[in-house]
């Protein structure tokens, strides 16, 4: 992408998309935003809008679980009355929804394609049968797909019916998808992300001394049934690739049943991270995937514990590919008119993962 930072031309697949995701997370409390709108082919947007208000509570756009609506724009990302379009290119976005959120980069990027470590996919590749056409898809993967991220900070204000209005100061990641991405290509993935009080890191993590980091767990059969991968951003504006983790899909809810607490282990840039979760079962948002619900996000908040002492919270999110899935009930797109203000959203019904 270089200096760039614009919507991409679509080819003409349908699993072509474009896609821009943002996160952000108080330091102080319990606040966060979680921002996500997916450009794809025929006019339509995958969109996802979760907040949580620290001492209100969580809320969620009424379009959800249901998170296809109209693409409103062909310049910027823009549906469901979300927008989201950059003001300079890789340091400056606006995310806005009856209101304004502004985002700055403090990291440069991290381009999955060139900066992750070698060692996640020899690793992975070598759990695979050899064979030409499996190394012609890994080829064909790599050269449909890409994604890079930074880390920033947002800062706004929101104000919601019956309260004062409240001032955010957010840190988190902000990602960029581009290419193809065929979802059915996707069996499960678990991605985390947390921040903590003090010097520690965990998945996609943001430090009060500037550490930031990431890890996703991902089965994608064709290609990889088990691939950790992931990126550590140092003070220093130093970036390193994840190098090994203990975390396995077999052991992260593979049956479907999403428990109380998860812990795994990772290493980069030489130092060594052991980290426990515990989800927040009354803020666990869902979304279905695709117009015909073929495919579920479990959005979970959780606690999280570096080494057994120090605290953090985040997110855990869970995909899971529903063979069976039927038409999402009552789906229709969301209108191409402006979205409701915060005041008319509801908080989030409880949607615990099974």
């Amino acid at each position: 992408m270089g200096k760039q930072e614009r919507k991409n031309v679509f080819v003409p697949m349908n699993a072509a998309l474009d896609s821009v995701y943002f996160t952000g997370f108080a330091e102080t409390n319990k606040t966060f935003v979680i921002a996500r709108l997916a450009k794809r082919p025929n006019g339509i947007c995958e969109m996802w809008l979760f907040l949580r208000v620290d001492g209100i509570g969580e809320f969620e756009h009424p379009q959800h679980p249901n998170m296809m609506v109209s693409d409103e724009s062909e310049e910027i990302w823009s549906g469901g009355g979300l927008t989201i379009e950059y003001l300079e290119p890789q340091s400056c976005w606006k995310i806005s929804f009856d209101g304004l959120l502004s985002w700055e980069n403090f990291t440069e990027v991290f381009n999955f394609s060139v900066d992750s470590h070698p060692s996640t996919f020899a690793r992975a590749f070598a759990q695979e049968p050899w064979t030409i056409e499996f190394f012609q898809r890994v080829k064909k993967q790599r050269e449909q797909h890409f994604r890079h991220e930074q880390w920033g900070e947002s800062v706004g204000e929101i104000e919601i019916e019956n309260h004062e209005k409240t001032h955010l100061s957010l840190k988190g990641v902000r990602s960029h998808s581009y290419g193809i991405r065929d979802w059915s290509e996707i069996y499960r993935y678990v991605m985390i992300l947390a921040h903590f009080e003090v010097d520690c890191l965990f998945f996609i993590t943001l430090l009060q001394d500037g550490t930031a980091a990431h890890l996703t767990v991902i089965n994608m059969p064709a290609t990889t049934t088990n691939l950790a991968v992931g990126y550590v951003f140092f003070p220093d504006g130093r970036k390193a690739g994840i190098e090994w983790s203990n975390a396995s899909l077999a052991a992260m809810a593979d049956d479907g049943v999403i428990k109380d607490e998860y812990g795994v282990s990772f290493t980069a840039g030489g130092k060594n991270f052991d980290v426990s979760a515990t989800l927040d079962k009354q803020a666990c948002p869902v979304v279905y995937n695709g117009l015909t619900g073929r495919g579920v996000f479990h959005e979970c908040i959780a606690d999280f514990q570096l080494n057994g002492s120090t605290r953090g919270w985040g997110l855990v999110e869970f995909y899971y590919r529903e063979e069976a899935a039927q038409l999402v009930p009552d789906l229709r797109l969301g209108s191409k008119a402006k979205g409701p203000d915060l005041s008319s959203w509801s908080p989030a019904a409880d949607s615990s993962p099974p």
